[in-house]
């Protein structure tokens, strides 16, 4: 019984380890302050949705009866930017998304470290531009356009929006 619990342990930490967010990656900061709040707002959706289900069966048990649970439309969700290179990718997400009264849900100076991904949580139902490089000046970026109801996870390389004519 021991080993299963040990096991257990190690599985759930690595489940909560995999799940988060990298707003490490993030150096802008009103776009890691939004990122933050951004992350806060969907763990408490989520937290809220998963303890209203357990009620619901709870009560159903109770009461004998059918209780249905929806749960509610997600608002935000994980997108996973993956850097496959040997170089740090310099990415700006731009969308024109209203995020308050006098910004947008842009997320700007994100460095992807060679050979990892960061995870940043975004609206649903939006469309950003992506304009990436490996160098730090704006003159060379490569700008794709994504939709984060349609893509999950993004692989980002230098010479992906170049025609294959050139």
């Amino acid at each position: 019984m021991r080993k299963n619990r040990t096991f257990l342990l190690i599985i759930c930490t690595t489940l909560l380890i995999t799940a988060c967010s990298t707003p490490e990656y993030i150096h802008d900061t009103s776009s890691y302050e939004r990122q933050k709040e951004l992350h806060n707002s969907r763990g408490g959706n989520v937290f809220v949705d998963v303890m209203s289900g357990i009620g619901s069966v709870f009560v159903a048990a109770m009461l004998d009866c059918e209780v249905d649970y929806v749960p509610s439309d997600q608002e935000f969700k994980k997108l996973k930017l993956i850097n496959p290179t040997s170089d740090t990718l310099y990415v700006n997400m731009l969308t024109d998304l209203v995020w308050d009264n006098e910004n947008y849900c842009d997320f700007m100076d994100i460095r992807i470290p060679p050979k990892l991904h960061c995870k940043v949580v975004v609206p649903m139902h939006a469309a950003y531009h992506l304009y990436f490089s490996n160098t730090p000046q704006s003159d060379d970026d490569e700008m794709i356009q994504i939709y984060t109801t349609d893509v999950k996870r993004f692989t980002l390389y230098p010479g992906m929006t170049q025609s294959a004519e050139n």
